[in-house]
Parts: structure tokens; C-alpha cells; sequence
């Protein structure tokens, strides 16, 4: 069944037979392309978006099983919990805890033990002597306590790298979660340029078949109509793009937003250079890298005081060759004086001072890069400000005049395409901003593990 719109054009096309230039079809035509013009960005999705000739979303049951689109906070928390790089480094801080296994063992080394049996020749013993002598290492210079300390500074900066790789996940969920809320609002804003740009083009189509219009107009509305068709799909890849990004950081893959806004949060209080400091003192990204050094600094500990061997207590028994009992005892240690473990000591201090360079470093990026990306939210919002109160406005008015022009017979179609592809390319530039903002957002909260 034909709809109403559908009817009109109709009825329209029919008059335009009787009598060329009807009044009726040139205020059909103003309202079809003020209709095209007009609008907010994000539109509600309906299920007759598009016409019949324009390519249809894709099946939802081709995709995975989803969730409904999730909130903010949720994302992030999930993002904490299920991320891929989460997991690993959780993995990472249990791989560390197990290396108290071996710093916890007892200051008693292995025991060992050798026996010996000599007997004289010649008569000259009257039995075979034996001596059994058990050797019992024991550390008496604190390397268990140096073991355990490093095991501690280990698991603090695995720890650390955790909380370090929780922020950056939560990073990356915002920044699909607001690609995936922009992607839906650009495929919404399209989905009615081309329904409108399909209207648009039968009336086009009916006219000339009328006489009223000539083929070029004609092909130039079919081609607008193909182009903004090509930006739809284009559009909805974007959106599954997101989708998936959104369902790799979350480790949940979810429906498409539906309808929901794409602003993100209004920013709070400014954190100024002070602010940026303060934070950049406090942040795990710095931490992990004085963490790492205090690991290596430990470790080189470790090494030098294991370059004293343990004590051997020996404890000696036999029976001498008249078959008597003997019992004894001993000591004997190890004087380091070539060998003390040069090399790991060397190299855990070369460690230590690295990752001290880094953590200066990070403190500096912190820092600027928070003031920075502070400022260019701003300047990104001050643009899309202009685009809202001045861009925008304009180009409406310069495509209602072209219409209103077109209309009345004086101008060309291409200046109404003109001023039509002007005030499109506006909201899709808008809907840009807004990514470009949520893309902050996402470094700003990689960095400090909330939102500003």
C-alpha cells in the first residue's frame, strides 16, 4: 500500500500533467527540501528508516549474542575487570606472588653427606676405618630476609603495572564508547538524508516524466541520493568497528545505542598546572617505575649479600680400625674474594637507574600531557560551539533560500544540492568534534583512571 507522502507526489505528478508550474507541486517540492534540511543530529531510529532501495542494516542474528548498549560507568567498570590486558596482568601479579615460594624457605640449605672407608695394607690396621661426615649449609649473612624483601618489591610493582594497565583499559573503553555512540548518531543523521534524499529524487523523477524538470536535475538528485546512500554504509561499518573495539575492551559485545545521546560528560574543575603536578606525583604510571626500581634495588641487594656462602656446619662419626667409635665436628666457609657476584650486582644497579629516568619521565608526561589534552577539550568544545550557534544557523538559512529560490523558479537545483550538502557536511563535522572529544576523554582517563 502506497503512503500518504507517496500519494501526494502522486497527485502532485498528476496535476503537473494538466497544468505546468502548478503552485501545488512547487510547495510539495519546498516541502520535501526544507524537509532534507531540517533536523537534529541524532535522530530516533525507526524501522522504516530507509526506502526500499536503500541497503538495510545488518541481521542482528549474524551477530554475536549482545547485550543491551551499557552505560558509561559500566563500560569502565567492566573494562577493570574483563579486559585482555587486564587479565594478563593480573596473571602477572600471581606469577609474582609465587615467587615467595622460594624467598620463605628456610635459612637450612641441603644437607649432604659423604662416608669414607680406608683400611691399611700390610697388616699394618687391624680393620677397615669408616668416616661419615654430614655437612649442614646454613645462611647466617640475612639472604632470606633479602630474598623476601625482593619478592615484596616484586609483587608491589606487578601490582602497581596492574592498577597501570586497569587505567589504560579503562582508556580504551571510552574511547570505543563514544566512537560507538558517534557512529550511531552519524548512521542516524544519514538514515534520514537518505530517506529524504530519496523522496527528494522521485519528485525529481516525477517531474520529469510531468515535463517540469529536465534529466540533469533529475540524475543530479539520484546521484545526491547515491551518495549520501554510500555514506550510510559507510557509516554502519564504523558503528560494528566500534562495537568491536567496545567488546574487546569490555570482554562483552553489545547492541547499538539506541538513540542515546553522543555528548560526553560536561568537564568538571580544571586541573590547572599545580593540579596536573599533584596528579602526576600520585599517578600509578610513575609509581610503577620508582616501584620497579625499588625491585632492582633489592634484587641487587640480594646478589650482594648472596656472594657470602653459607656456613657448613659439619658433624663427623666413625669407627677406627680397632673398632672404636669416633665423633667429631667442623666449620667451614667461604672467603668471597674473587667472585661476589659482580655481574648481578652491576646490572641490577644499571636496572635501577633506568627505570629511576623513567619515572622522572612519565612525571613530566603526566603532567604536560595532562594540561594539554585539558586544553584542547576546550578548544574542541569552543569549536563545536561555533558550529552550533554560528555554522549551523547559516547554513540553514542559505539552504532555505535556495529552496525558497528554487521554488520561485529562479534558481538552479545544483545550488539547492549545493546548500543541502553544505548543512550535511556541518553535522557530520559536529559528530567529528565529538569523537575527537571522547578520544580526549579516553587519554585523560588513561592517565588518572577517572573521569575529569
Amino acid at each position: 500500500m502506497k503512503s500518504f507522502a507517496t500519494q501526494l507526489i502522486s497527485g502532485a505528478a498528476a496535476l503537473s500533467r494538466a497544468r505546468r508550474r502548478s503552485p501545488v507541486l512547487a510547495a510539495l517540492l519546498s516541502s520535501l527540501l526544507a524537509a532534507g534540511a531540517a533536523g537534529a543530529d541524532e535522530r530516533p531510529r525507526t524501522s522504516a528508516a530507509l526506502r526500499g532501495d536503500a541497503a538495510s542494516p545488518p541481521d542482528a542474528a549474524a551477530l554475536p549474542a549482545s547485550d543491551a548498549f551499557p552505560s558509561l560507568g559500566r563500560a569502565m567498570a567492566l573494562a577493570r575487570e574483563r579486559g585482555p590486558e587486564v587479565v594478563r596482568a593480573r596473571g602477572s601479579v600471581g606469577v609474582a606472588q609465587a615467587s615467595y615460594a622460594g624467598a620463605r624457605l628456610s635459612a637450612l640449605d641441603n644437607p649432604y653427606l659423604e662416608v669414607f672407608v680406608d683400611r691399611g695394607l700390610q697388616g699394618v690396621t687391624k680393620d677397615a676405618a669408616v668416616q661419615a661426615n654430614l655437612w649442614l649449609p646454613l645462611e647466617v649473612s640475612g639472604q632470606r630476609a633479602r630474598r623476601i624483601d625482593e619478592a615484596d618489591a616484586l609483587v608491589a610493582w606487578q601490582r602497581t603495572l596492574f592498577e597501570v594497565t586497569q587505567f589504560s583499559a579503562e582508556g580504551d573503553a571510552v574511547r570505543a564508547y563514544g566512537a560507538a555512540l558517534v557512529a550511531g548518531a552519524r548512521v542516524h543523521t544519514l538514515e534520514g538524508i537518505v530517506r529524504d534524499a530519496g523522496a527528494e529524487a522521485e519528485v525529481y523523477q516525477q517531474r520529469r516524466e510531468a515535463g517540469d524538470a529536465t534529466l540533469q536535475e533529475e540524475k543530479l538528485a539520484r546521484m545526491e541520493h547515491a551518495r549520501y546512500m554510500v555514506m550510510l554504509q559507510e557509516s554502519r561499518a564504523d558503528l560494528t568497528r566500534a562495537l568491536v573495539d567496545l567488546a574487546r575492551a569490555t570482554g562483552r559485545m553489545f547492541k547499538p545505542p539506541d538513540g542515546a545521546s553522543a555528548m560526553p560528560p560536561v568537564p568538571g574543575e580544571t586541573y590547572g598546572e599545580a593540579g596536573a603536578a599533584q596528579i602526576a606525583d600520585a599517578s600509578p604510571h610513575v609509581a610503577a617505575s620508582t616501584r620497579e626500581a625499588s625491585f632492582y634495588a633489592r634484587a641487587g641487594q640480594r646478589a650482594a649479600i648472596e656472594a657470602h656462602p653459607p656456613v657448613n656446619l659439619i658433624v663427623t662419626a666413625g669407627r677406627g680400625d680397632l673398632g672404636e667409635p669416633r665423633f667429631g665436628g667442623g666449620l667451614s666457609w667461604t672467603f668471597p674474594f674473587a667472585r661476589r657476584k659482580q655481574a648481578e650486582v652491576a646490572r641490577a644497579d644499571a636496572e635501577r637507574a633506568r627505570a629511576l629516568s623513567e619515572a622522572e619521565v612519565k612525571r613530566r608526561l603526566v603532567t604536560q600531557g595532562l594540561s594539554g589534552l585539558e586544553l584542547e577539550r576546550a578548544e574542541v568544545r569552543r569549536a563545536r560551539e561555533v558550529i552550533d550557534t554560528t555554522a549551523l544557523p547559516a547554513a540553514q538559512a542559505s539552504a532555505d533560500a535556495a529552496i525558497a529560490t528554487k521554488t520561485a523558479g529562479k534558481g538552479e537545483m545544483l545550488l539547492v544540492l549545493t546548500a543541502r550538502r553544505d548543512l550535511e557536511l556541518l553535522r557530520l563535522r559536529r559528530l567529528e568534534l565529538i569523537a575527537r572529544e571522547w578520544s580526549i576523554l579516553g587519554d585523560i582517563v588513561a592517565w588518572t583512571g577517572e573521569l575529569p
